[in-house]
């Protein structure tokens, strides 16, 4: 299975400038319940501005946490000083109504490979899979785990048509990944 950038080193100035104004899923601590944020750079530092989650997390993190990274492991500090252990799930560009050339234009400028639009009914995902070179779409996945109705084209022009009424809504251009989980049902 192919699989986007599995390794993170928010230490690295060229990752931290690619990384300013992307946003970001991850979680505090040892909690379940994700966050979701915007990153943003203060003097070569990277910070996330907290934007979304359950409530009880968005207390505890407040609106602005400060990454620090020693080794593999994450921490989040808050002004007043408070630090967290945490985990960067995922890191994206936001892609609104994406069409061929939207897709196109991350596969080719920024190597992305895997774009995710996130419903409550029904989450859809399109991956270019490098190692037979075609472009598949998965519907009726559950939480980003590799289930459902897949097709496989040879083009994204032939998957854009195909899946027209698919394709609104705020997508993820996944540029990070923590992990890719895979299934049984994984193909």
């Amino acid at each position: 299975m192919d699989s986007i950038n599995v390794t993170l080193d928010i230490n690295d100035p060229a990752t931290v400038a690619k990384f300013e104004n992307l946003y970001v899923d991850f979680y505090l601590e040892d909690d379940m319940f994700e966050l979701n944020g915007q990153f943003f750079v203060i003097d070569g530092q990277l910070y996330i501005e907290v934007q979304n989650g359950v409530m009880h997390m968005l207390e505890m993190a407040g609106k602005e946490l400060r990454l620090v990274q020693i080794g593999h492991v994450f921490t989040a500090y808050r002004p007043d000083g408070q630090r967290f252990y945490m985990a960067i799930n995922r890191v994206y560009h936001k892609v609104e109504n994406p069409d061929e050339a939207i897709f196109r234009k991350y596969h080719d400028e920024y190597g992305i490979n895997e774009f995710y639009l996130l419903i409550e009914e029904d989450d859809i995902a399109v991956r270019y899979r490098e190692n037979t070179k075609k472009w598949t779409i998965t519907k009726n996945k559950i939480n980003t785990l590799y289930l459902g109705d897949t097709f496989e084209y040879d083009t994204l022009g032939a998957l854009c048509e195909a899946h027209k009424d698919d394709l609104p809504g705020v997508w993820e251009a996944l540029e990070y990944e923590a992990y890719e989980e895979e299934s049984d049902f994984t193909q």
